[in-house]
């Protein structure tokens, strides 16, 4: 792994256990030991830093999509439930969790990353939702979008309280969301 992809892990590690203003520079220099300049020198600026991450992320929903062609909406669904107690397994919450917490104090250029980052799981969401009940796997559903947006914040929920609570829990909690939008 190359100097600037281990200071976006970094980054990102710090970011998720700590949010955006909980950590500096000068934490991921000692962690990697390399000099703090050697990260401006990759990312000039903390945004900077940030936005790579966003991108990381944004990377990992597209991958998601990408490998989920030809599965069922329910199979969809689950896989994105899958990512989000990949994070609980790690103690960690999810992306959107951590900035939103951060949100006033972000600069404008992460706040507009951060709104598309939710955009592209928004609209994978309701894809999948409006997928399934054109395949019949799924009820009806007065307006995809809002219930796409409904899931979402139960799974940025859920990415918290995964610290307190048990995997298993988590995930019968999940299956009992699906299950509720089954036939």
């Amino acid at each position: 792994m190359n100097t600037k992809d281990k200071i976006i892990e970094i980054g990102n590690k710090f970011l998720i256990e700590k949010g955006y203003n909980a950590f500096s520079y000068a934490d991921i220099s000692k962690s990697i030991d390399i000099k703090t300049s050697s990260i401006h020198y990759h990312f000039p600026s903390k945004v900077d830093l940030c936005l790579a991450i966003i991108e990381v992320h944004q990377q990992r929903i597209f991958n998601l999509k990408h490998a989920q062609n030809g599965l069922s909406a329910t199979e969809k669904l689950q896989g994105l439930f899958n990512y989000y107690l990949s994070l609980i397994d790690k103690q960690q919450i999810c992306l959107t969790g951590t900035l939103a917490s951060d949100y006033n104090s972000l600069d404008e250029k992460i706040t507009e990353k951060l709104k598309d980052f939710n955009e592209i799981i928004l609209s994978h969401t309701t894809a999948i939702l409006e997928s399934g009940i054109d395949k019949k796997e799924f009820h009806m559903i007065k307006n995809c979008q809002l219930k796409a947006m409904e899931i979402l914040s139960l799974l940025v929920g859920l990415a918290q309280i995964g610290r307190l609570y048990t995997k298993n829990e988590i995930q019968l909690l999940m299956d009992e969301i699906i299950n509720n939008l089954k036939l």
